[in-house]
């Protein structure tokens, strides 16, 4: 199967182990990304993430956005003040931030995929890739970003996550 880098999405050679070798993919972090994550010393945060072609969201281990770039701004129709410093049910527009207690606080939270990655990858220190989110809007008028796939990276205290539309 081909590996290919969750960021950049360059082909990094094969795995070996699937019967159809040709048409399924395995997803990893190539050493560009992965330096450029790990060694941007120096480099405001802001300027970092914008230099990326890709929707890029920077988040706590609370899931409040710390930074955004462009890409995202327009994935979500929305300004950076709109977002940052802002829980991420309340950024996505979730149906269930709208609940008593808001994102991260109700029966439902513990369900959100977006909260699970950004948790697991937290604890474990160890990147995900290409996991499939769907988010039920609290507007039901509005055409939101309610189906998802999402990658995340620790960087030190935060976690970068990509966001993508799933077709």
């Amino acid at each position: 199967m081909k590996l290919v880098c969750a960021w950049c999405l360059k082909e990094m050679g094969t795995v070996e182990g699937s019967c159809r070798p040709d048409s399924e993919f395995s997803h990893g972090i190539c050493r560009s990304c992965r330096n450029n994550i790990e060694f941007q010393e120096g480099v405001s945060i802001q300027r970092y993430i914008d230099s990326f072609a890709i929707p890029i969201m920077v988040v706590d281990d609370n899931v409040v956005v710390k930074a955004v770039n462009k890409r995202a701004c327009e994935m979500l129709s929305k300004e950076p003040g709109e977002i940052v410093q802002h829980l991420g049910g309340d950024v996505f527009e979730c149906e269930y931030a709208r609940h008593p207690g808001g994102c991260g606080k109700t029966v439902h939270c513990s369900g959100c995929t977006i909260r699970k990655v950004v948790t697991k990858t937290f604890t474990t220190g160890e990147p995900q890739f290409k996991i499939p989110a769907t988010i039920t809007p609290f507007d039901p008028d509005r055409i939101p970003v309610t189906a998802l796939v999402v990658s995340a990276v620790k960087c030190e205290n935060m976690v970068m996550l990509r966001l993508e539309r799933r077709g």
